[in-house]
């Protein structure tokens, strides 16, 4: 049976999803985002579906599972019967999708395994190829550059071993022109990858009126680092602006490829931590909450006070329930 990670239980992967509801209820103002359809890799929990079905009332919905025992399980936990299971992957479903021009689709391509990024990278392009204009994609890939290797032992060699494992799994067409060693450490190893996308991205729509704008993307762990990034299929340039209006409550979407992206790195905390660290926002001042707690943060570590101080609001609590 494959192993699924818990993320509804991960609290960084939890803001991300929320910033992404937040995004999507932000453009029910310039597009009818209700009427549709989702679809992406549910597993047997369905967080996603779950609030999307429940904040923005998406009805049609398609979830991908291509291990049998966890399709099983699946339907055995549907959470409502708006959603279609299908028992295959994403390259499967994807050969056959042909939306009409009626259509409108928001796709989660929610990619979990590093292993397999060359497919990954095909199956966002084919995708592209296929997706109306108004249509929203989002993929999140693997950005831990252990994935590419640990190194034969030699320190000095690990990130030049490292550069070769990523060259053989993703098209000459798609690397950074500038690409070295160094674009692999952990920090820059998402940029990286979202240089990628990009290159993959202006050449799937190198000849078509279509052009993806892009809105936000983050970086964030729960034990793996992962990056995802969200744009939206648009044929009509004017739209920029009227997006950019209907998000500006949401300072998260940068509306650009080359923005920093937003390092979501907080750690797991107590209610009583969260209520405490709470009376003290909103503030701009680091310094207040790495005093307070020192036990939670520190000066060497100021991406994971700027993520609270920025998210907070976002923070999932969890209770024990009894049924």
């Amino acid at each position: 049976m494959a192993s699924q990670p818990f993320y509804h239980l991960r609290p960084n992967k939890s803001i991300d999803r929320n910033l992404f509801v937040q995004t999507l209820i932000g453009l029910t103002s310039v597009f009818p985002v209700a009427d549709y359809w989702y679809t992406g890799f549910g597993s047997y929990m369905f967080d996603d579906f779950k609030i999307l079905h429940e904040r923005l009332n998406i009805s049609k919905m398609i979830s991908l599972e291509a291990d049998p025992q966890v399709f099983s399980r699946a339907k055995f936990n549907l959470p409502y019967n708006c959603i279609d299971i299908k028992n295959m992957d994403s390259t499967a479903y994807l050969t056959s999708f042909m939306p009409e021009d009626a259509d409108h689709n928001i796709f989660w391509l929610d990619f979990v395994s590093p292993s397999g990024l060359g497919a990954q990278l095909a199956d966002y392009t084919t995708l592209l190829d296929r997706l109306n204009p108004g249509d929203i994609v989002r993929i999140t890939l693997n950005a831990n550059p252990d994935s590419l290797g640990k190194g034969s032992g030699q320190p000095d060699s690990l990130q030049e071993e490292r550069l070769e494992t990523l060259k053989s799994k993703v098209k000459d067409a798609y690397l950074p022109p500038a690409l070295t060693a160094r674009c692999l450490t952990r920090h820059n190893y998402p940029i990286t990858l979202l240089k990628i996308l990009k290159a993959a991205t202006l050449l799937s729509f190198e000849y078509s009126e279509n052009f993806l704008f892009p809105l936000f993307s983050t970086v964030y762990a729960d034990g793996q680092q992962m990056l995802t990034f969200t744009g939206i299929i648009l044929n009509d340039p004017c739209l920029e602006s009227r997006i950019r209006d209907s998000l500006k409550a949401y300072p998260h979407n940068t509306f650009s490829w080359d923005a920093e992206p937003s390092r979501i790195e907080i750690p797991a905390l107590s209610v009583q931590e969260i209520s405490e660290l709470n009376k003290r926002l909103p503030i701009t001042d680091q310094q207040t909450l790495i005093t307070d707690f020192p036990f939670i943060f520190d000066d060497k570590h100021l991406d994971a006070v700027n993520s609270y101080i920025a998210y907070y609001k976002y923070y999932p609590n969890y209770h024990l329930v009894s049924f």
